[in-house]
């Protein structure tokens, strides 16, 4: 004699389903074609705002709709109606809560069943996806960020392997300076991305710089010194400025302040009248007089780093040290600055 309940049976397998909808964050809907009538379960109801007591219709589903949607939506119903095809309806919406006015994307899917040719009725599925959409739009700023940055990288790269080439003596010279002026930039892409590339401190940046171009195991503290505000760069500047540093740090060693022994270089910079004002002072180097012409460092920061940041580059050499000054406004440099 079988103990099996016909009724009881049916009772677990619809709880089951019931169970593996609740866990999949799936909402169901069925829609009578003939009369009209609508049967959607509680999570469909939370997701277009339908309360309990009132009876669900079509109406609901298409007035919360967001208007740039409801063309598409018209369409896959237009074709799930359609009796030379399959039935099948699947689209995905934004929808406007009419209990918290939110809005949210739902996958909609659903099969229609067919008698004598005729569209009887739809069963389907609903799903926030919401987070998934907000996921992908994120990965797509992202990526026209990284060409826009990718794009201003190699033009700033491009034009430090010209202007290299152009000024070098010898095939190991411009390897060499290269290399150096990569290292640069590359520093600054480092505390970018430590900062996931929301801006740099200046603090850091001028110490990496620094640090970079002076040999601390040779030469005593207190050859080059730095002070200012604590502030953040905006990504552009944080290059810029890093490459500016750079430059100067290397003119300094061969020909500045940073040659001799008894050199020092200081850093300042403060921000005044909506500008960021960057001061580089040598002292104790050897005697200083106006070049007869430019050399690349000193056309980095007049031209490559100026005009990226529209920025004014100003350079005097009286004889007790160069100097050098980068006056920004602080609207392209600083990340937090607000007028």
């Amino acid at each position: 004699m079988s103990n099996c309940d016909p009724i009881r049976d049916q009772a677990f397998t619809l709880e089951r389903m019931q169970l593996a909808l609740e866990g999949s964050h799936i909402g169901t809907w069925d829609w009578n074609l003939v009369t009209g009538e609508m049967h959607v379960d509680r999570r469909t109801r939370a997701l277009w705002g339908i309360s309990d007591d009132t009876s669900a219709s079509f109406e609901h589903f298409r007035n919360a709709l967001h208007p740039q949607d409801r063309e598409r939506s018209n369409d896959a119903i237009g074709a799930a109606l359609d009796p030379t095809r399959e039935g099948d309806y699947e689209f995905e919406c934004r929808v406007i809560s009419q209990a918290d006015r939110l809005e949210r994307w739902i996958e909609v899917g659903g099969r229609t069943f067919f008698e004598n040719g005729r569209a009887i009725r739809i069963l389907g599925t609903v799903r926030d996806i919401s987070e998934r959409k907000h996921r992908e739009r994120h990965v797509r700023i992202l990526l026209r960020e990284l060409v826009h940055r990718s794009r201003s990288l190699l033009a700033v790269v491009q034009a430090m392997s010209q202007q290299t080439a152009a000024g070098a003596a010898s095939l190991e010279e411009v390897q060499g300076k290269f290399e150096a002026r990569l290292q640069a930039l590359s520093m600054a892409h480092d505390l970018l991305v430590s900062q996931n590339w929301h801006g740099a401190s200046m603090h850091d940046l001028v110490q990496a710089e620094m640090a970079y171009c002076l040999d601390t195991s040779r030469q005593p503290c207190g050859r080059a010194c730095a002070n200012g505000p604590q502030i953040m760069l905006k990504p552009k500047a944080a290059q810029n400025i890093g490459l500016a540093l750079h430059e100067l740090a290397m003119n300094a060693l061969a020909h500045g302040a940073l040659a001799r022994f008894d050199g020092c270089v200081t850093v300042i910079w403060s921000v005044d009248n909506e500008r960021l004002i960057v001061e580089w002072r040598e002292t104790g180097g050897p005697a200083v007089a106006a070049p007869r012409r430019e050399g690349f460092g000193h056309m980095v920061v007049k031209r490559i780093v100026a005009q990226a940041l529209g920025a004014k580059a100003i350079m005097s050499f009286p004889p007790n040290g160069f100097m050098s000054t980068l006056s920004v406004p602080a609207a392209n440099a600083l990340a937090t600055w607000q007028r």
